[in-house]
């Protein structure tokens, strides 16, 4: 009897010993991935700008006031040549995906040209998935606010049906700021999948588009702060995307400034990018683009409409700063500053749409909400100074963007505040992600064949190695098109003929050496070609 009671205490004992060490275990277990999450798994926020111009941020040779973009530049790191895929729903399917566009099935736009054209459904497809669904499997809560535009005609493919918990956004993309119904077409704005907007039922009159995708972001992460889960919100801003429709407050504080004109304004952009070492003092300043007429012809009447526009599209980017620093100061009310990455970048260039001179077509002051204005090619010439083109193109005024990370406990201390000069590409940042969150991107999901992710890692970068791409980078959009492998580009626009720029000393495409080296056109032509082959890119007609 005695041994028995010896056999019965020590078994309690055991476990009494034993039982909190399992049950701390099991507190530990990710309830829905069934993954024991690791502390030091970084949250991860994604904020993009729309229609945006490479030297537009302060921290880019731009004099618009982006004093949060900049701390985060200055504490983080810049890269000088990162690339997207020079237009909204491309780049927002290859950013989503870590596919190129087309193997993600939004080659062009949202128009769905049948199953005889994969790469050009409309929305992403079966064969694809995006970094929700992926690292949802990790244990990370998952967050979408603002602009969607990468599928919109059925809830199945909305940001809930593509691995979100929670989304506040605009399906259709963007148009508006103030009112849902001041845009010619269908816009909504969706709660999850509830529509709280749209054109019949407008918000409230203080609701601003900036602030709204910002602050629901905010109060998805507080709400579920107490899971003690990592965290990835994808922000995606249509400012300062047309029509220009900013705060009172805001353009005012821009009144007068860019009356000096687009000229030197350019000029001292350029300066400026070169004192930074965002660009090298070889790479001459493009030329003003053909149709922009030389600020001093123009009459004081002019001057004063240019002015008023050019303030509106600054007091647009300034809003979104200010919105960053919201999220800098929620960051360190719960202690996730630290341990959060945040990347900032762009969709694609500055937007010549509105003509050289740019237009109002609505029926209110620019800036206002009955307005509809553009800023024209004038002043997106500046945006994307020292680049040619615009948006669509893929030249570099197209496809170039920031990209700012920053990342305390990430990114190397001797890197903080410097320049990452390595191309790079809006595809990588699923590979990031994917790694960073110490999640297995899958074969298959849902019962389909999942394409490989094209991008790389920029981990190595944040730790002051190389990426060692050994493919190219390549571009398509609409019959314009390029391949940028090491030092050397081949781009071209619809129907044109191939150009070719050595990037080293001459990244503003001034000096087309195709004619001197065939043979390194024909080399990068067939790659890109190779490309097209793999990565459902057809021509459509009239390219």
């Amino acid at each position: 009897m005695n041994k028995l009671k010896c056999k019965i205490k020590f078994r309690v004992m055991l476990v009494m010993l034993v039982a909190p060490i399992f049950c701390s275990t099991l507190a530990a277990v990710d309830k829905r991935s069934g993954m024991t999450p690791a502390k030091d798994k970084p949250n991860i926020i994604i904020i993009m700008t729309d229609d945006m111009g490479f030297s537009d941020l302060g921290c880019y040779g731009g004099e618009i006031e982006t004093p949060n973009l900049d701390m985060l530049a200055n504490k983080g790191v810049r890269f000088t040549q990162f690339y997207n895929a020079g237009r909204c729903c491309p780049t927002r399917a290859s950013l989503l995906t870590g596919l190129y566009q087309h193997q993600a099935g939004i080659g062009g736009m949202m128009g769905d040209r049948g199953a005889e054209w994969p790469g050009f459904r409309g929305h992403l497809t079966e064969r694809c998935v995006t970094f929700a669904e992926v690292l949802k499997t990790a244990g990370y809560n998952t967050y979408q606010t603002g602009k969607w535009h990468v599928g919109d005609k059925k809830k199945e493919w909305w940001p809930l049906a593509r691995g979100f918990d929670h989304s506040y956004s605009c399906p259709q993309g963007g148009g508006f700021f103030f009112k849902p119904s001041s845009f010619k077409e269908k816009r909504q704005v969706v709660r999850d999948t509830e529509v709280l907007y749209d054109q019949k039922n407008d918000p409230p009159a203080d609701w601003y588009a900036t602030d709204a995708w910002t602050d629901e972001g905010l109060k998805f992460i507080e709400s579920e702060a107490k899971e003690n889960r990592p965290f990835i919100w994808y922000l995606a801003h249509n400012a300062p995307h047309f029509p220009l429709q900013a705060k009172p407050q805001d353009i005012a504080k821009y009144r007068g400034k860019f009356m000096q004109g687009w000229d030197k304004l350019r000029e001292q952009r350029h300066k400026r990018l070169i004192d930074l070492g965002i660009i090298d003092k070889q790479w001459k300043l493009s030329p003003r683009e053909k149709g922009i007429p030389a600020w001093d012809s123009l009459s004081g009447k002019e001057k004063y409409q240019q002015d008023l526009r050019m303030a509106s599209y600054a007091a647009m980017i300034d809003c979104v700063d200010q919105n960053v620093g919201k999220i800098i100061t929620k960051l360190k009310e719960l202690n996730q500053y630290d341990n959060t990455l945040i990347l900032f970048l762009h969709d694609n260039g500055g937007c010549d749409a509105g003509g050289a001179m740019g237009e109002n077509t609505g029926k209110g002051t620019c800036g206002t909400a009955k307005s509809f204005a553009y800023y024209g090619a004038c002043w997106a010439n500046v945006s994307n100074t020292p680049f040619r083109k615009y948006k669509k193109y893929i030249h570099e005024g197209g496809i170039s963007t920031p990209l700012i990370a920053h990342w305390p406990e990430g990114i190397a201390k001797k890197l903080q505040g410097k320049l990452i000069t390595e191309p790079a590409h809006v595809i990588d940042i699923m590979a990031s992600c994917v790694d960073l969150s110490g999640a297995t991107y899958p074969t298959s999901f849902k019962g389909h064949a999942i394409i490989p992710m094209e991008g790389t890692s920029l981990r190595p970068l944040f730790e002051g190695k190389s990426l060692e791409r050994n493919d190219g980078l390549f571009f398509e959009h609409y019959g314009h098109r390029g391949v940028r492998r090491g030092s050397w580009k081949l781009v071209a626009t619809r129907q044109g003929k191939w150009e070719l720029y050595d990037m080293v000393s001459d990244r503003t495409e001034l000096n087309d050496l195709s004619s001197k080296m065939p043979e390194k056109v024909k080399e990068l032509s067939r790659l890109y070609n190779k490309w097209t082959e793999r990565c459902f890119v057809q021509k459509l007609k009239g390219e």
